[in-house]
């Protein structure tokens, strides 16, 4: 965690109705869970009343955010072997 708001985001609820935090969701997705269904299956979000009509955009900003750091982390990798 390198900034505040950051730090903010991981104990911050995203899943109001099943009580998950940003937290939660980046450990799952650092695990492995790199679409909505599957954290579905894995920490349940989004199986609460609301249907996931309240956390889906950010669950999914929040996966999309993954995939691009782990791109520039090899584009990064690829440009230093390069040089």
């Amino acid at each position: 965690m390198s900034t505040q708001s950051q730090l903010i985001d991981h104990f911050k609820k995203v899943c109001i109705c099943r009580s998950v935090t940003g937290g939660t969701i980046l450990k799952a997705i650092r695990g492995g869970c790199l679409s909505f269904e599957a954290l579905r299956r894995q920490i349940r979000v989004g199986t609460g009343q609301c249907g996931a009509k309240r956390c889906r955009e950010k669950i999914e900003t929040q996966i999309r955010d993954y995939k691009d750091s782990l791109k520039t982390e090899a584009e990064d990798v690829e440009r230093h072997r390069s040089s």
